[in-house]
């Protein structure tokens, strides 16, 4: 049985990461005393570990017996004293996420290591994934393959979407045009699942879909109807324990 989202709100938060510019916070919740292996979950643009989709995704972990361990990435609107939100590059975000991967393999190094990401939180994995020997699995929901297929799908929504992240983060726009997790996936051998929204504007379905395929090892592809960029509820659950199984993360 799942357990409850005022569990995972209330988990340990006294360990952080130093990096060269400011400590990484982190939200790390374990599910027991049995242990299945520890996941690095990482947010968006703007968020937070305590956000409804993240929480969600935790308790998924959780339920099945495995730590995880949320940062508090820098740069984001959410999350007060991470400095300027204008200032997230997809570079510095892919950068911080590494440094606190690399704290989680120091300190667990002999139980099976994980990946999740939401939207750029995604991206980043992808990359990790690719960096890195060995990963258990990669999940990605609502995952952002590339920045031209962000700016795209903004382009598409009109011209106010555009505007929009040109005005709130423009060093983020400036990178959208080469950022890309397409070769990091084509590299990487972990088996890779994605969970979606089926009416997401932000990542549309095809660029979900462009995701998925894009990877060496994937294993599931679930688009859940009615649900958008920031999926939750009984049936993104029920999308994330199928998951979950396929990648072998299950009792």
């Amino acid at each position: 049985m799942a357990r409850s989202a005022r569990s995972w709100t209330e988990a340990d938060r006294s360990n952080a990461v130093p990096t060269e510019s400011q400590p990484i916070p982190l939200v790390v919740a374990s599910p027991g005393e049995s242990v299945r292996g520890t996941v690095l979950l990482v947010h968006g643009r703007n968020g937070a570990p305590d956000q409804p989709h993240i929480a969600q995704i935790a308790e998924a972990y959780l339920a099945r017996d495995w730590r995880v361990v949320a940062p508090g990435l820098p740069n984001s609107s959410a999350l007060p004293g991470s400095g300027a939100p204008e200032k997230l590059t997809f570079t510095g975000h892919c950068k911080a996420a590494s440094a606190v991967w690399g704290w989680v393999r120091e300190r667990w190094p002999d139980t099976p290591l994980a990946l999740a990401g939401h939207s750029i939180g995604a991206f980043a994995v992808a990359h990790l994934a690719a960096e890195t020997p060995g990963p258990h699995h990669v999940l990605a929901v609502s995952p952002a393959v590339s920045g031209r297929a962000l700016l795209l799908a903004r382009v598409a929504m009109g011209p106010p979407a555009v505007e929009a992240v040109e005005r709130e983060a423009p060093l983020f726009r400036a990178e959208m045009e080469a950022a890309d997790a397409a070769p990091a996936l084509a590299k990487t051998d972990a088996p890779l699942a994605v969970v979606t929204g089926a009416e997401d504007g932000l990542v549309p379905l095809k660029d979900a879909r462009a995701y998925f395929a894009a990877a060496a090892n994937a294993r599931f592809f679930a688009a859940v109807p009615g649900q958008h960029h920031c999926p939750v509820g009984p049936d993104v659950g029920e999308a994330l324990t199928a998951a979950l199984s396929a990648l072998e993360a299950s009792a």
